[in-house]
């Protein structure tokens, strides 16, 4: 294998692990999900000035292209809301993760009626195995964690953050060769940013009973914490927060960029759909979540990264 090959190997995977780390961080801050997700779209976004000559391409790119990636933003900031969201409400990891295991079946779903084309058989049959799956990890699972976390309310709100994911990656796929990718994260970030900020200033009054998903009133310019993890200090969610907005995603996404430019994109796919997979281990061992999720999780999660793998094999082999 060529040096400069096995180096984007390595890159790709780095990227991928650390992109799974991202669900840890979720639960190891304590600070409710909306002041998370609003602190780690602005401080994503600044990040990318870091980069050399970015603000360079970012001057050359079309208003109109700018225009329709803060829209797209709107969805990544739903998304993250409604990931972190699933995770504070069911105090697990692993729990988010096995939905998001869902994303390449939605995406199969999308495709079809984004881009016109028609579906395929074959990818509706691994779609619905995910769905047996997910339907498995649903029907097993106690109403209440251990924790005190709702875990038929997470999974509801993971399958729909997953759903929404799907649904930005699928519009953003036909953009990556027309614009600078780097643009297009800082584009959405920021969007997303002035998303969460419209609706902290002005949707108080209309949250009413989605207090839950949306905690407006619990927002913290400046989070704090009384229980901190791993790190012990009150600044920790701090810490947490700048390690996930400037690590986990910005150097993150230099790195799988870096990749994408060297190997095939069957094994950026395959590699990306082991996020779940490195996250749940993570969460064992780091969260020892293990110690109160049944074995119908496991055999549920187990299917549906069954189903992402075939799936990606199968479009490999046409």
């Amino acid at each position: 294998m060529k040096a400069d090959l096995k180096k984007a190997y390595w890159e790709l995977h780095i990227a991928v692990f650390i992109f799974g780390f991202t669900a840890i961080l979720g639960k190891l801050i304590s600070a409710d999900h909306f002041t998370l997700v609003w602190h780690r779209m602005w401080l994503a976004s600044l990040g990318f000035f870091l980069i050399p000559q970015f603000y360079k391409t970012l001057k050359a790119t079309p208003l109109k292209s700018i225009a329709l990636l803060l829209g797209i933003g709107i969805l990544v900031a739903i998304h993250w809301l409604t990931f972190y969201g699933s995770i504070k409400i069911g105090k697990s990891a692993s729990l988010t993760l096995g939905c998001f295991g869902l994303t390449s079946t939605f995406t199969s779903f999308l495709e079809p009626i984004i881009y016109k084309r028609k579906l395929d058989t074959r990818e509706m049959l691994f779609g619905l195995l995910a769905l047996i799956g997910i339907g498995i990890i649903a029907y097993y699972s106690p109403s209440e964690s251990e924790e005190g976390g709702n875990f038929t309310l997470a999974i509801i709100i993971g399958i729909f953050s997953t759903f929404v994911a799907a649904l930005f990656a699928t519009i953003n796929s036909r953009l990556t060769n027309k614009i600078d990718t780097k643009v297009m994260a800082f584009t959405e970030f920021s969007g997303g940013f002035l998303f969460l900020t419209v609706l902290l200033l002005f949707a108080k009054p209309f949250i009413g009973q989605w207090t839950t998903v949306i905690p407006l009133e619990n927002f913290n310019l400046w989070p704090t914490t009384s229980q901190p993890q791993f790190i012990n200090s009150p600044y920790a969610d701090i810490i947490w927060i700048a390690i996930l907005a400037l690590v986990c995603t910005n150097i993150a996404f230099v790195l799988n960029l870096n990749a994408m430019k060297k190997v095939t994109a069957f094994t950026a796919n395959l590699a990306i759909n082991l996020e779940p997979v490195y996250g749940i281990v993570l969460a064992a061992f780091i969260l020892q979540e293990h110690a109160f999720l049944n074995l119908q999780f496991y055999i549920g999660t187990a299917i549906i990264l069954s189903s992402v793998v075939l799936h990606a094999v199968m479009r490999k082999n046409g």
